[in-house]
C-alpha cells in the first residue's frame, strides 16, 4: 500500500493490552511505541481509565497531546494531532457522549435496596487500592470520572440479568470489563473510535484502523475496525477476532501488543521515518 494514500491508525485498550494487568508494566513494548512515533502513526488510547489518569499515562508512555478515549467511550480528550492528522482544529478540550456520573450514580441509589454491588463510589480510593493495586495517587486518579461508573457485582447471575434490564430502562449500558462491570449511558468503545477516526481522516487519503482489545468491552471498537487484534488472557482469548482480517497475539500483555503491532505493522508495510 502507498503511505502517500493510506494512513492508519491504532486504537488501543490498555489493561491487559498495551499495560500488563496486574503490574501495568509497558516496557515490553517500548521499542514497538517507538517505531510507531517514527512512523508517525498515531497511537489512540481506549480504555476505562479517567482523563486525569490517561493524561498521566500519556506522559509515561511519550503519547502526551494525543487524542485518547476515556471511560469505555463515555469521554473523548482531543489533542493536537487532530490538526495534525485530520481537518479540524486543534483543540484541548474533553467530549462527553452519554450520560453523567451524576445521573448514573442517582440510578444506582436507587436499586441498592434490591442488588449487591460495590461501585468505586461505595469503595473510595483506600478501596480501589485494595482492587487494583494502584499507588493512592492513581487510585484517586482513577475516582475522578465524568460518564461511567465501574463496580463490582457481589449478588447472582440471575439478579445480574435483572439488574442490566432495568438500567437499559434508563437509558444506561452494563458491560464486562477486565476487572469490573461498567455502566454508562449509549456510548461504546467502538461508537468513540469511529468518531476519533472520522475527524482524523483526510477524503484524499484512505484511513486502516486497526483496534487491540482483550476483554468483552473491547468487542464493539474490534468488531468496527478494519483490522481487529486479539491479545489473549490468562483464561484465553476473551473477544472475538475476524480471523482473516484480523491477528490474534500468541501472548499476554505488553508483550502481546508488541508481537502483534509488529505483524500489524509488517502487513502494510508501514515505511518509518526518521524523527
Amino acid at each position: 500500500m502507498s503511505s502517500t494514500t493510506t494512513r492508519l491508525i491504532l486504537v488501543t485498550d490498555l489493561d491487559g493490552c498495551l499495560l500488563n494487568k496486574h503490574d501495568y508494566d509497558w516496557s515490553a513494548a517500548a521499542s514497538t511505541l517507538e517505531i510507531l512515533r517514527k512512523a508517525k502513526i498515531p497511537v489512540v488510547m481506549n480504555s476505562s481509565k479517567t482523563v486525569p489518569e490517561m493524561t498521566q499515562l500519556a506522559i509515561e508512555l511519550g503519547l502526551q497531546g494525543s487524542t485518547f478515549i476515556s471511560e469505555n467511550g463515555a469521554v473523548i480528550r482531543w489533542g493536537v494531532d487532530v490538526a495534525q492528522w485530520g481537518t479540524g482544529e486543534p483543540v484541548d478540550e474533553s467530549e462527553i457522549i452519554g450520560a453523567s456520573r451524576k445521573d448514573i450514580l442517582l440510578v444506582l441509589q436507587e436499586l441498592k435496596q434490591r442488588f449487591q454491588f460495590r461501585s468505586f463510589a461505595d469503595l473510595g480510593v483506600a478501596g480501589i487500592m485494595e482492587q487494583t493495586q494502584l499507588s493512592e495517587a492513581k487510585a484517586s486518579l482513577a475516582f475522578d470520572r465524568q460518564a461511567t461508573e465501574p463496580l463490582l457485582w457481589d449478588d447472582t447471575d440471575e439478579h445480574l440479568s435483572e439488574f442490566g434490564s432495568i438500567l437499559s430502562r434508563h437509558q444506561l449500558t452494563l458491560t464486562k470489563g477486565g476487572r469490573f462491570w461498567h455502566i454508562a449511558g449509549h456510548t461504546t468503545k467502538g461508537k468513540a473510535m469511529q468518531r476519533v477516526a472520522q475527524r482524523m481522516s483526510v477524503p484524499e487519503s484512505t484511513t486502516i484502523v486497526a483496534a487491540v482489545g482483550d476483554s468483552p468491552i473491547d468487542q464493539s471498537m474490534l468488531d468496527l475496525a478494519d483490522v481487529p487484534i486479539g491479545i489473549p488472557t490468562a483464561n484465553g482469548l476473551g473477544v472475538t477476532v475476524d480471523r482473516k482480517r484480523g491477528i490474534v497475539a500468541t501472548r499476554q500483555g505488553a508483550v502481546g501488543w508488541a508481537e502483534a503491532v509488529t505483524k500489524l505493522l509488517s502487513r502494510i508495510e508501514v515505511p518509518l521515518t526518521e524523527n
